[in-house]
């Protein structure tokens, strides 16, 4: 009998603040985090903050004095990025990280905090070449959109989109030893940007739920965060109001609790070369396969099926695949390849940078004539 029993160890170190005006507490959790002297390295994005007035009520809060600020973040930052930061961090004599972004600017920042005390080249640690022995600097994560979860996680992406590469740094030491998650940082998102993020953590939800990692309690949050988004992400892509949009950001925190234990897998996999060599949104490049390999695990783990189709409110697998087409249809989403811009002729890139490693914990083996015969059906 005992092999049949739950056996797995769980990892959520963060602790979560929530709630609309949440920002406010930003203040009192630096100073807990590192002391009321402490200098603050800031990491944001490159205009949205400041054009909306958020920085400055920041920098007020805070005190601009101590504040240095690091504010060249674009979306999917590279390794030379990360390393341009983390001097400057250092430079300065930083005592704690924050970051108030989306997903880019806290696993930036997320590599900064931990590069502090563990010295060499972000690319090292990135591609295995050093391993993170320890802790760094406290720090605090504010997402600004829904779908990341970086906020919650222990990893961070980097990319050298020109080199077409993909690294990925984790460790127990990068988890944010706070994040704070103010679905008012969320309302500023357009319709596009809403459902895309969205789309990711729903995405990462479910193929969480479906991996051999799974167990019991991954699965209790994967169902929530399912039924969550199936209610509220078009509403929050179309009508942006904050209750949506609030119900989201609470979906994408849980999405990420969720996923640092049983990790995204083949739909990420697949999205890597779609977002490098076709420019797609990461959330609708991990999205648009997200039917076809429900459907290529469904068989593997039919006992776990009807508590998903309650969460999307249907009684079978066609019903959830064709909810989940007209959830990303009213977003605005694409649902085939072929709109994302790939043509036959592409199948050979597509597979061949495929990261296969992420594929090892789907329920079912996928070869690559099996996933060739998968991508030509969503042509």
């Amino acid at each position: 009998m005992e092999q049949f029993l739950p056996n797995f160890t769980w990892r959520s170190p963060t602790r979560v603040i929530f709630g609309v005006g949440r920002l406010a507490d930003l203040r009192g959790l630096v100073d807990e985090a590192a002391g009321e002297q402490a200098r603050i390295f800031l990491v944001t994005g490159r205009s949205s903050l400041r054009t909306r007035g958020i920085l400055q009520r920041v920098l007020d809060s805070l005190g601009e004095g101590k504040v240095t600020l690091f504010d060249r973040v674009s979306p999917y930052p590279s390794p030379e990025l990360a390393d341009a930061a983390s001097a400057e961090c250092k430079e300065a004599g930083c005592d704690v990280v924050v970051a108030i972004g989306g997903g880019s600017v806290m696993d930036l920042a997320k590599v900064v905090a931990v590069m502090s005390a563990n010295a060499g080249r972000a690319q090292d640690y990135a591609t295995g070449e050093k391993a993170i022995d320890g802790p760094g600097l406290p720090f605090i994560a504010v997402p600004t959109t829904s779908g990341s979860s970086s906020e919650v996680t222990m990893a961070a992406a980097l990319w050298d989109l020109e080199g077409k590469r993909h690294m990925g740094l984790a460790s127990p030491h990068m988890f944010p030893t706070v994040a704070v998650v103010d679905p008012d940082l969320t309302m500023s998102m357009s319709k596009t940007l809403a459902a895309v993020t969205g789309m990711d953590a729903f995405t990462s939800a479910i193929e969480s739920y479906w991996s051999i990692e799974a167990e019991p309690i991954t699965d209790g949050i994967n169902l929530q965060v399912v039924q969550m988004f199936n209610v509220n992400l078009d509403r929050s892509s179309i009508q942006g109001d904050i209750e949506s949009r609030a119900n989201c950001a609470m979906a994408a925190t849980m999405s990420g609790i969720a996923y640092s234990n049983s990790r995204p897998n083949a739909c990420h996999a697949v999205g890597i070369p779609l977002t490098l060599y076709w420019g797609v949104e990461h959330g609708q490049a991990v999205g648009v396969t997200l039917t076809t390999f429900l459907r290529w695990a469904a068989p593997g783990i039919p006992h776990k099926m009807p508590a998903l189709w309650r969460a999307l409110g249907v009684e079978d697998l066609d019903g959830a695949c064709e909810r989940i087409t007209r959830l990303m249809t009213r977003c605005g989403l694409q649902t085939n390849l072929s709109g994302l811009g790939m043509e036959e002729t592409d199948l050979d890139t597509l597979v061949a940078n495929t990261r296969w490693d992420r594929t090892r914990t789907l329920p079912r083996p996928l070869g690559q004539d099996d996933l060739r015969g998968l991508i030509q059906e969503l042509l």
